[in-house]
């Protein structure tokens, strides 16, 4: 499965809301549908509550989880789709973020810090792949890693803008991640700097 998802390569360029789930593709990445949600806004970006998700930056447990490198910017979470939730099967609750790092990560470190998850237990990581938002452009691999006895499967992005460091990334059950990674794809496709 590694393999399909390290050729997916995430674009949302130009001025245009089109993301590319291929790079040789011209159809759009994310469905209309995925875009339909409501709206994130802060001082640095904007983008969608993907279809189907819920924005929970109003979760203070939630937000001092994921805010120990930076300012929690983007919290929307799903539940397991389709199928009845199965203990160690897909029993997660998915969750994509986005972190302002309180340090910056140097273009040329980029690849150091996404590969430095297997210190923390993942395994299986994806080569790094470009990707782009507007003219800015970042890099992100895909990993496995055990989530409470679940396998698990994420995708970790960092792309630097203004100065600045932010890091994305959608959290989920190796099960659903196929199935939740268009929500990740809304997001990138709708993302709008403010600066």
């Amino acid at each position: 499965m590694l393999a399909l998802l390290a050729g997916l390569a995430i674009t949302a360029c130009g001025g245009g809301a089109n993301a590319s789930a291929d790079p040789g593709s011209t159809g759009p990445g994310a469905s209309s549908g995925a875009l339909s949600g409501a709206k994130i806004v802060n001082d640095k970006f904007s983008s969608v509550v993907p279809q189907g998700w819920e924005n929970t930056l109003g979760n203070p447990a939630e937000v001092q989880k994921l805010s120990a490198d930076g300012k929690l910017l983007y919290l929307v979470e799903q539940g397991p789709p389709g199928q009845s939730p199965q203990p160690n099967v897909n029993d997660v609750r998915a969750n994509i973020n986005v972190v302002l790092l309180t340090q910056p990560v140097p273009d040329d470190q980029v690849s150091t810090y996404l590969t430095s998850v297997s210190r923390n237990g993942a395994s299986h990581l994806s080569a790094t792949q470009a990707f782009a938002i507007r003219a800015d452009s970042g890099l992100y691999i895909t990993y496995d890693r055990d989530i409470q006895g679940t396998p698990g499967e994420s995708r970790d992005m960092i792309i630097n803008h203004g100065g600045a460091t932010f890091h994305i990334v959608l959290n989920t059950s190796h099960f659903a991640f196929a199935q939740q990674l268009p929500a990740l794809q809304a997001l990138l496709t709708a993302w709008k700097w403010s600066s």
